[in-house]
């Protein structure tokens, strides 16, 4: 999952003209923080009850990369 991960970044960054790519996840979905991790993501931040999902209010982990900071 990680290099495919890698790549759509890369892509949105070259392709895409992107500047910034960023990603959330669950606080307790600890594959998907390690996959944003891996691609070189940066832990920007929790969102307190940022969504709404099975009849709660749930954080999200905020996980970001600028195009300087782009995977290899």
């Amino acid at each position: 999952m990680t290099e495919a991960a890698t790549e759509v970044i890369r892509f949105g960054f070259r392709e895409g003209g992107l500047v910034r790519i960023q990603a959330k996840c669950f606080l307790e979905n600890t594959g998907s923080e390690g996959v944003m991790k891996k691609c070189g993501m940066t832990y920007e931040g929790t969102l307190r009850q940022a969504m709404y999902a099975k009849g709660k209010q749930h954080d999200l982990k905020l996980y970001a990369i600028i195009k300087n900071d782009d995977c290899k």
